[in-house]
């Protein structure tokens, strides 16, 4: 029976090649565009899997509840992990880390010789307890107990060592102007790729006291207050909820009147699930996995449909076939099974040739996805792939099995080809389901790339190009006004100051502890701020629409402050140059209104903003260069470096790419939203072409006849296009209708957006009518040029 059905799909193959080819072409690339999406959607839905605490670690998160609503965050005080550890039974293990984002760049050295750029963070002593990154060398029990351990990468090892037998020895390490030395007591594996968090090395938070004293203090009692991070390890049987619960009421009870909530957020999840609006959870990344994965799915049946329009609009070839097989005896369930099987035989066939075209893409997927995607044939990897080879082939092949195997054995051996039901009604139905997901596509792709395009161009309120940053080291940090004087003289350096933070979100902290005159004290509107050096207004050339800049001319302006518009529109006060407020219980007096601009990204409107004259605190140097002369402008500030802090290296990096990381993931949606959208109208003109070609070929002996009674060329393109045009145009306006819906939606994920203006819609609509002209155009005149003899004489 096997080798039956096979012998049969080869001769069938080789009877209509051009057909077969066809399906074998859109299968083959709708195959390939769902392997490439799968690839990058099991990579994302597979983020911090591999911990073996998954199933029960989870990330504490505080809720504040605010008169405005309810902001999320996950930063805590240092002294939480240890409360909750010694507070419930439900809590396994409990680890505080400084921030996330706090995986800064250090200077490591061995023996001031080799001196490498490390990412490194400061985390409790249970850590890897709680994180399973497996250690080569050292007891996760006693790794980071004492002050002076230092656990590194493997990676980390051979670049200073050669080797990763390392437990023992010592280095140096230095981040801005701190720096100590520590002995290493354990090595681990390089984070994998799958890993929301990549660093070469972890220290003990408490030798972040010796840094920062006084941050972590016990007796601190507000336990939801601090920059620190909390990661929880329940028992199993422990109710996640239950347990937020009482959380929250310990924290109620160390500081009355605490309108903060806590919850816990599952580990894995919050890579996925990042995204919080008023409390709750609204989504993230997986917005886009959802997309993608839907975008496959409608690629896959394009090229089923595809599959199945051809195969029944050659029905009429394989009459006698059936009508013989049913005279034999031979049930309408063998049948299908025959016609089934011939569409799964294609469907394996054009995975043959999709896994070819995967291994030659898949580099280039993975440059554009910014992800290390590969071939790594595991038991899931297989039955996913031969799963959905599965699904395709019996998909394809559904409709016209149980379509074919409905002819009567009389009719088909007469050669009679009955329309049964409304088959061409659905055939019809399949071409407008193409199309209007075709036009969908090419509006998405409009709307996302006018909308990147409108963030790139976008007035931010600062010059955020030719500006480059780097992190202060130490003769930089302890001289950074002589260093800053001597910077400012190199060619081509046309400003540069120092800064905490960069002035792109998501670095900095909202500060709560901003007071006015007239301010409800049940208010808690949060402030953004940073501490700035004199001159870094200019430097990001940030207008100032009231009052003046940071200036030595005025004496000491430590005691000023600087603050936008936002600022000043939420407080309600008016004439504010020279008014006193409260930040963190010091008094600032206002001296300068600067213009709003967007420190955070366009997805938000814009915060209210405070400027600190604080020179010591600063962290990062700052610098304005001219655009015509970067690279002979930034090899001459290397050289400087160099030259004035010897032993460190010069890592910079460029402003306007912090800004740019704010919208990877839109970045990422308009590339593969242009590359699989092209592709899926590209397998629709494929079915189409295909359809009409057959159409034109069944219809021969009537243009033949129109022709010999006058009938013009156009008058016979007109009659062989109108019915496939109507189709296309009532898809152009149900996917106008459609897309509209869709991009409204993704829009409302920014602040700041485009108009839906309707020239979007109608230039899509225009593209895909002339593709569809020139699909169905080719055909059509080629039909309409023939001979009438040799139409009326073919058989």
């Amino acid at each position: 029976m096997v080798r039956h059905i096979i012998l049969l799909f080869f001769r069938s193959f080789g009877r209509h090649k051009s057909t077969s080819i066809i399906n074998l072409i859109g299968l083959s690339i709708g195959l390939a565009c769902a392997l490439l999406i799968y690839f990058w959607v099991y990579d994302e839905t597979n983020f911090d899997k591999f911990h073996s605490n998954d199933r029960n670690l989870y990330k504490v998160m505080i809720n504040d509840h605010n008169p405005g609503g309810i902001t999320t965050r996950d930063a805590a005080s240092a002294n939480l992990g240890d409360a909750l550890k010694i507070s419930f039974p439900e809590v396994k293990y409990a680890v505080t880390t400084t921030p996330d984002n706090w995986f800064r760049t250090f200077s490591v050295s061995r023996d001031n010789k080799t001196i490498v750029k490390s990412k490194g963070n400061f985390v409790g002593k249970d850590y890897f307890k709680v994180f399973s990154y497996d250690l080569v060398k050292g007891d996760e029990n006693s790794i980071l107990t004492v002050k002076n351990s230092i656990a590194i990468s493997d990676e980390l090892a051979m670049k200073l060592f050669k080797t990763t037998e390392v437990i023992g020895q010592t280095l140096d390490w230095k981040w801005f102007s701190y720096g100590r030395q520590s002995v290493i007591t354990g090595v681990y594996k390089k984070p994998p790729q799958n890993s929301t968090y990549q660093f070469d090395f972890a220290l003990p938070l408490e030798s972040w006291n010796d840094i920062m004293p006084g941050t972590i203090d016990p007796n601190i009692a507000d336990l939801s207050g601090g920059p620190f991070n909390t990661f929880l390890v329940l028992n199993d049987g422990a109710d996640k909820d239950r347990l937020a619960d009482k959380i929250t009421a310990l924290g109620k009870s160390k500081i009355s009147g605490s309108t903060s909530t806590f919850f816990l957020a599952k580990y894995s999840d919050y890579y996925l699930h990042g995204n919080y609006e008023n409390g709750v959870a609204v989504g993230g990344r997986i917005q886009y996995v959802r997309l993608f994965s839907v975008i496959a799915i409608f690629i896959l049946l394009i090229a089923c449909i595809n599959f199945m329009n051809l195969s029944t609009a050659r029905s009429s070839e394989r009459m006698k076939e059936i009508g013989i097989k049913k005279a034999l005896g031979i049930s309408r369930h063998a049948l299908i099974l025959q016609f089934i099987s011939e569409s799964l035989i294609t469907a394996f066939i054009s995975l043959g040739v999709a896994l070819l075209i995967v291994a030659l893409l898949l580099p280039y997927f993975s440059d554009l996805t910014e992800k290390h995607l590969f071939f790594h044939f595991d038991s899931k990897l297989i039955l996913s792939i031969l799963g959905i080879t599965f699904f395709t082939g019996l998909v394809s092949g559904s409709y016209p099995a149980l379509y074919l195997s409905r002819f009567k054995p009389v009719d088909t051996l007469k050669g009679k080809l009955v329309q049964l039901g409304n088959d061409v009604s659905i055939r019809k139905g399949l071409v407008f389901f193409q199309f209007t997901v075709s036009v969908i596509f090419i509006v998405l792709l409009f709307i996302v790339f006018n909308q990147i395009q409108f963030i790139q161009s976008k007035e931010l309120g600062f010059d955020k190009d030719n500006v480059i940053y780097f992190e202060m080291e130490g003769n930089v940090a302890e001289k950074k006004e002589i260093f800053l004087t001597d910077l400012r003289k190199i060619p081509g350096v046309e400003k540069a100051s120092t800064i905490m933070n960069t002035v792109v979100l998501p670095t900095f902290t909202p500060a709560p502890g901003v007071y006015w005159d007239g301010k409800n004290d049940d208010d808690k509107i949060r402030f953004y701020q940073t501490s700035v050096n004199y001159d870094m207004i200019e430097t990001l050339d940030i207008s100032i629409t009231e009052g003046r800049s940071f200036s030595r001319s005025f004496g000491n302006d430590t005691n000023s402050i600087i603050v936008n518009e936002a600022a000043v529109k939420t407080m309600g006060i008016s004439a504010p140059i020279g008014k006193t407020i409260k930040v963190w219980d010091e008094d600032k007096r206002i001296v300068g209104v600067a213009k709003n601009f967007h420190f955070n990204s366009l997805h938000e409107r814009i915060q209210p903003f405070i400027f600190k004259l604080e020179p010591e605190v600063t962290l990062l140097v700052m610098i304005r260069i001219n655009g015509k002369n970067q690279s002979s402008t930034i090899s001459s500030i290397k050289n400087f470096y160099a030259e004035f802090n010897r032993g460190f290296a010069f890592d910079y990096k460029f402003l306007n790419d912090d800004f740019q990381a704010q919208y990877a993931s839109e970045m990422v949606v308009s590339a593969l939203s242009k590359y699989f959208g092209g592709l899926a109208i590209f397998i629709s003109c494929l079915g189409l072409f295909g359809l009409a070609a057959f159409t034109s070929e069944r219809r021969v002996k009537e243009i033949g006849i129109r022709k010999t009674f006058g009938a013009r060329n156009m008058n016979i393109v007109y009659v062989l296009s109108i019915d496939f045009l109507k189709i296309v145009l009532f898809a152009i306006l149900f996917g106008s209708i459609i897309s509209y819906l869709i991009s409204r939606s993704w829009l409302n994920n920014f602040a700041y957006r485009i108009d839906l203006d309707i020239l979007y819609f109608l230039a899509a609509g225009v593209l895909a009518l002339a593709m569809a002209l020139l699909t169905i155009g080719f055909q059509t005149f080629k039909a309409a040029l023939a001979s009438p003899v040799k139409c009326l004489n073919q058989n």
